[in-house]
């Protein structure tokens, strides 16, 4: 298993648990049968762009959300993050010119 794969799994999971869906009334929810979520959920199957869209659209996600890292991270904790990173990167660039232009 990839692991996009297991990414993926963590946050089908994730996202049902939080929507307090069991394995079977979220199969149920999406038109697919529970052995068939359940072994999507154990990374035997990827569901069809079809499926994928209903899963989604159950959740009320994006489709992208279901790929990320730390699903959990709102987009203001993510962009909080960003900006910090941003900040560090052109402090270093700093430091870097400065000694570049000191020599």
């Amino acid at each position: 298993m990839t692991h996009l794969q297991q990414v993926f799994i963590n946050n089908i999971r994730f996202y049902r648990t939080k929507a307090n869906f069991t394995q079977v009334d979220f199969a149920t929810e999406i038109g697919v049968t529970p052995n068939y979520l359940n072994a999507v959920e154990n990374g035997k199957y990827f569901p069809s762009p079809d499926v994928l869209q209903k899963m989604c659209d159950s959740l009320k996600l994006y489709p992208y959300q279901l790929f990320l890292e730390q699903p959990e991270m709102s987009s203001m904790q993510c962009k909080a993050e960003y900006q910090q990173l941003m900040l560090s990167l052109k402090q270093e660039i700093d430091v870097v010119l400065q000694a570049y232009l000191v020599k």
